[in-house]
C-alpha cells in the first residue's frame, strides 16, 4: 500500500472519481429514456430481465414475451389513442391494482407465437396491466405519448 500513499496517485485517483460522477448524473439518451418508460409501464420497472424490445423506434413497435402465455405481444404505441385511453382501478384486498384501456382506429396489440414470426390475432383495443407505481406510470405514458407521435396514415 506505498503506492496509495504517493503523491503522484492522489491527482489520478480523484481524476477517476470525477469521472465516475459526472457519468453517472449524465442525462440519459433520448432513446434510453424511451426505453425506461417502455420498460415501467410494461413491467413496474425500469430495468427489467428481460425488457420489453423497441423493435422500431420511428413507428413505436414494441414487442415483449406474454407473462402469462407461451407467446409474445407487440404493441403499436403510436397508435394507441392515449387521450381517450382509461385507466382503471380494481381492488385486491386494500391494495389497488391498475390496467389501461387503450382503442386505435388500426390494431393497437398483436399477439404472435412463439417465435415472433406469424401474427395469431390482433385487436383494436387492449387492456395492459400497469404494475407500477401509478404516478410513475403516468409520466412514462406521458413520455410515450410525446415521442410515439399517431401514424401519418391514420
Amino acid at each position: 500500500m506505498v503506492w496509495a500513499r504517493s503523491s503522484k496517485c492522489l491527482p489520478i485517483a480523484a481524476a477517476v472519481v470525477y469521472l465516475c460522477a459526472a457519468v453517472s448524473s449524465a442525462p440519459a439518451a433520448p432513446a434510453d429514456e424511451l426505453q425506461q418508460a417502455v420498460n415501467y409501464v410494461f413491467t413496474g420497472q425500469v430495468n427489467p430481465q428481460p425488457a420489453p424490445v423497441i423493435a422500431d423506434a420511428e413507428s413505436c413497435i414494441v414487442v415483449m414475451r406474454d407473462p402469462k402465455w407461451n407467446r409474445f405481444i407487440r404493441y403499436y404505441l403510436s397508435r394507441f389513442q392515449i387521450d381517450d385511453a382509461r385507466f382503471v382501478r380494481t381492488y385486491a384486498g386494500r391494495d389497488a391494482k391498475y390496467h389501461l384501456d387503450v382503442e386505435g382506429d388500426k390494431t393497437v396489440v398483436e399477439y404472435l407465437n412463439p417465435d415472433t414470426k406469424a401474427v395469431t390475432v390482433g385487436y383494436k383495443s387492449a387492456q395492459i396491466s400497469l404494475p407500477g407505481n401509478i404516478d410513475r406510470t403516468r409520466k412514462a405514458l406521458d413520455l410515450i405519448a410525446q415521442r410515439c407521435k399517431p401514424d401519418k396514415d391514420t
